[in-house]
């Protein structure tokens, strides 16, 4: 077997799993149900997977603990509590090793009054600014920047071209996908006679720990103040958060959502795909707005809103409902209608 496969046991123990059937076989890959060969370890996170794994072609399996010895056939499986989080584990193992220890790329930038600690890696074309400062184990990716007196946190990764301007700080551990951008300027103009006057963004953008930007992503600087993105919260590609919206810890926000400024998200916040929020309102702890949705108005604790414009969402269904019936309550009212005109005709 090539050097580079994995010994399904020591798999296992990664993702704190059991073996049913051979621990010492051996996977050079993970791949999905479709993809999978005899060199595979796929995985089944129900029983629909379950049938097309077992029928395929991979010879290990990562499936849930309600599967039994009895359904394995000749195949070797890797059992845990929870698939999803299970593979996640299991694939970190398989992913290419990240830069480490003490380097400087001799064509990236670092001015003088940098602050910088121990085993931090630079890139080329890297560009760090005076008075920033880079905590321990810090990764800069070629071509990221950091801003003057801007900050990023002990064991923190810029993939390339991540951009921190000026003052932002950033946590530990975060992950800043590439060509994201924290800290441009926030949307703000006032109109004076029949032109558009620029109001300065003074404030800066503070990011918890734990955090994961998206490719793309844009988080406006505060106008005063500061934007705050609230540790562990994920962030997809192509969001727009504005000036001085404040997010709270552990939220999710899927590709393309936009949250206009001054607006407050709780703790746990769900926004779906392409989502939209206006400005100045305050959405609860645990609220989940679905894909698409645009939220106009403040939102309690827990809701679950959809629809343009949202509203609760098993209002937003039933009138979904109520609407692709209306064909055919037309065509009823209408054979009312000549039925009611029949009756009014003279005897």
């Amino acid at each position: 077997m090539n050097a580079t496969g994995r010994r399904l046991g020591d798999l296992a123990a990664l993702a704190g799993g059991t073996v049913l059937g051979d621990p010492d076989g051996m996977v050079l890959h993970v791949a999905s149900v479709d993809d999978a060969d005899p060199d595979s370890l796929t995985f089944a996170v129900d029983e629909r997977w379950l049938s097309k794994a077992l029928a395929g072609k991979a010879n290990a399996v990562l499936v849930p603990q309600c599967v039994s010895d009895a359904e394995r056939r000749d195949k070797t499986f890797i059992v845990v509590g929870d698939v999803r989080a299970g593979l996640a584990s299991i694939l970190e193992s398989f992913a290419p090793p990240l830069p480490r220890g003490e380097f400087t790329h001799p064509t990236a930038v670092i001015e003088e009054g940098v602050a910088r600690e121990k085993d931090v890696w630079v890139g080329a074309g890297v560009t760090v600014r005076s008075g920033a400062t880079l905590g321990e184990r810090v990764v800069l990716l070629p071509g990221a920047y950091v801003g003057s007196q801007a900050h990023i946190g002990a064991g923190s990764l810029l993939h390339p071209h991540a951009v921190v301007l000026d003052d932002c700080q950033i946590g530990e551990r975060c992950v800043l996908q590439a060509n994201c951008v924290v800290g441009s300027d926030g949307f703000g103009f006032v109109r004076v006679g029949s032109e558009q006057i620029k109001i300065p963004q003074i404030g800066n953008v503070v990011v918890g720990d734990r955090v994961e930007i998206g490719s793309c992503t844009t988080i406006d600087r505060a106008v005063t103040g500061s934007t705050r993105i609230g540790s562990g919260t994920k962030i997809d590609n192509l969001v727009q958060i504005a000036h001085n919206v404040v997010i709270g810890e552990d939220c999710t926000l899927c590709g393309q959502v936009g949250i206009a400024g001054s607006t407050r998200l709780g703790k746990g916040v769900i926004a779906a795909g392409q989502a939209g929020v206006v400005g100045h309102i305050e959405i609860g702890d645990g609220a989940v707005i679905a894909a698409g949705a645009k939220v106009i108005g403040s939102l309690p604790a827990n809701s679950h809103v959809s629809g343009h414009y949202a509203q609760a969402h098993r209002a937003d269904i039933q009138q979904k409902v109520l609407l692709r019936k209306l064909p055919k309550l037309f065509e009823q009212v209408r054979t009312l209608m000549k039925a009611l005109d029949e009756l009014r005709k003279p005897q």
